[in-house]
């Protein structure tokens, strides 16, 4: 594994947020590549991958695919999300192929406590991103 995917692993194995909640984090290296999936316990269903590059560690979620945008509401999504993305610390949105995603991106040489920050506020992320997005979906 990448000594700085190492670090990220190490800083979540004992983490435990002010509310309680642990995360699972589980590695995954191929010859190309490798990757951490982190999830937290109570929001199961959103993993954050982690991959690095020679100096930054990067975060990212996928949140929803373009199906599940109520047909005619893209444009006022994707406007929403653009005024969003400066009053969300630590990470954006994005748009990849079909699908959104909520990332991060941090120095390598950051130390345990700030890759604790890292992933707690981009968790917190997830739900307040889900929550504003929620009247541009198709209700499940």
């Amino acid at each position: 594994m990448n000594n700085s995917l190492d670090k990220v692993q190490a800083a979540l194995s004992d983490y435990i947020t002010d509310d309680g909640c642990g995360f699972s984090v589980t590695a995954t290296k191929t010859d190309e590549f490798a990757m951490l999936t982190i999830i937290r316990e109570d929001i199961e269903e959103f993993a954050m991958h982690a991959t690095a590059s020679e100096s930054q560690l990067l975060f990212n979620v996928a949140l929803f695919d373009k199906a599940q945008i109520i047909e005619g509401q893209a444009a006022a999504l994707n406007q929403m999300m653009l005024e969003l993305n400066m009053a969300m610390p630590l990470s954006s949105f994005a748009l990849t192929g079909n699908n959104y995603s909520i990332f991060g991106a941090m120095s390598i040489e950051s130390d345990a406590s700030q890759i604790q920050e890292e992933i707690l506020v981009l968790s917190e992320n997830i739900m307040d991103a889900l929550e504003v997005c929620q009247n541009f979906l198709i209700k499940a």
